[in-house]
């Protein structure tokens, strides 16, 4: 919440030194100014957080809250551009040079249209009218040009011709979030690569409902904790695109394990090429998914493949780890299920931790009163960690309120990046 916070009061402050720099020339002029200078801000902002700065995740919740909060950001901006085009300013004050500004005019205008394509693009899913889903390789490459038309619109501010003299409070804060956006854009393209671990696959397991795949870090390993999740990338044609999955292990040696659904292109692709002996980048861990920041009682629920961080989690305890965890496993089908031998092989090691399958095809859906019966402790008061379908989230949630059950936490991901 706090980061949250943070951003809009940084995009306020550009709106309140729009008032002394432009009031002066009108209110339409002035609402066109606030509206764009506000975006810039916001948009430089956004550059900024698509870094994947580790160091901010307790202000926001996590990366996946930031990924999520990205996309909020970049609707406002949308709209604050709209205003900015529809309600055109006079601008009757400072220009540098007449060739600048005609320059700044032109590439401000294609900055604009840019700018204005891939922030719709990257807000949209699915083709409308269609049940065509946007390929994530293609949303992700033009999704790293609106950088470029960023920088467009850093010229176009610049050297436009503006109603207040570039002394005024407002350009020198639009400067810095200028220099703060080309330099964020930078180190995504040319830097960022730097965080990446390369490791070495030692096992591909291809289970009915997952593909396991093992790997050792070839020199240095990635710092990440139980519960988070880290970005994959192959050296394979077709696998290239570094996608984010939760890590399901974390060796003492460095070495990572994934448990990854086949459910799109990528994923589908990976279970057919993943071989022993490939060779893969690996960066994070990211997240704030993880039980050690709990309480005393904590029930974690996983609906399929939403089990991967609690095989992590689960695998990290220690038998004095001094809390009560139950952990319930929902599946479609007993064939869904992932590592339940090492789960229930755990359960019966550590004091204090127990685990069920709920089986559906079997036992029928499951519910907040089945959920609390398996229980061995009470769930007032207990945490509630979630990892699955929205859906069963929100009926759990709903049925324990409903009983009269009060959690003291509710922690769950939000896993969209897009």
């Amino acid at each position: 919440m706090a980061g949250k916070l943070s951003v809009v009061f940084l995009c306020l402050v550009a709106t309140v030194l729009s008032v002394p720099a432009a009031s002066h020339t009108g209110l339409s002029t002035w609402t066109s100014l606030a509206a764009s200078s506000t975006a810039f801000v916001a948009m430089a902002i956004n550059q900024f957080l698509a870094t994947r700065p580790r160091y901010l995740e307790p202000m926001f919740g996590g990366l996946d809250r930031i990924y999520h909060f990205h996309r909020q950001i970049g609707m406002a901006a949308l709209a604050l551009i709209l205003v900015h085009y529809f309600i055109t300013p006079d601008f009757q004050g400072k220009q540098l040079t007449a060739g600048l500004n005609a320059a700044a005019k032109v590439v401000g205008r294609y900055g604009f249209y840019g700018l204005i394509a891939l922030i719709g693009f990257s807000l949209v899913k699915r083709i409308p009218f269609t049940k065509l889903e946007i390929p994530y390789h293609l949303w992700r490459q033009s999704h790293r040009f609106i950088g470029v038309f960023f920088i467009m619109i850093s010229f176009h501010q610049f050297f436009i011709k503006r109603p207040f003299e570039g002394t005024a409070l407002l350009a020198n804060y639009i400067n810095l979030f200028m220099v703060l956006g080309i330099l964020s854009f930078a180190y995504t393209q040319f830097v960022a690569f730097t965080k990446r671990r390369r490791y070495e696959v030692t096992s591909v397991e291809r289970l009915p409902s997952a593909t396991v795949i093992e790997a050792k870090p070839v020199s240095s390993p990635i710092r990440a904790k139980p519960g988070q999740f880290g970005f994959l990338s192959f050296s394979q044609s077709g696998l290239r695109e570094p996608h984010p999955f939760t890590i399901a292990g974390l060796g003492a040696d460095g070495t990572v394990r994934f448990a990854i659904k086949p459910l799109g292109d990528y994923t589908k692709r990976l279970r057919k090429m993943a071989e022993v002996g490939d060779r893969i980048l690996v960066e994070g861990g990211y997240g704030r998914f993880n039980s050690a920041r709990g309480g005393e009682k904590q029930v974690w629920l996983a609906g399929g493949i939403g089990v991967t961080p609690f095989l992590a989690m689960a695998d990290a305890l220690k038998s004095d780890h001094g809390r009560q965890i139950h952990l319930v496993h929902c599946v479609r089908d007993a064939n869904e299920a992932v590592r339940a031998e090492t789960l229930a092989e755990k359960a019966s090691q550590v004091p204090g931790f127990s685990f069920v399958l709920h089986d559906s095809a079997a036992a029928g859906r499951i519910d907040a009163e089945r959920l609390a019966a398996s229980a061995p402790f009470d769930l007032n008061g207990a945490d509630l960690w979630f990892c699955g379908p929205p859906p069963l989230r929100e009926a759990i949630v709903k049925g324990l309120r409903k009983a009269g059950r009060r959690l003291k936490r509710i922690e769950f991901e939000r896993f969209e990046f897009r």
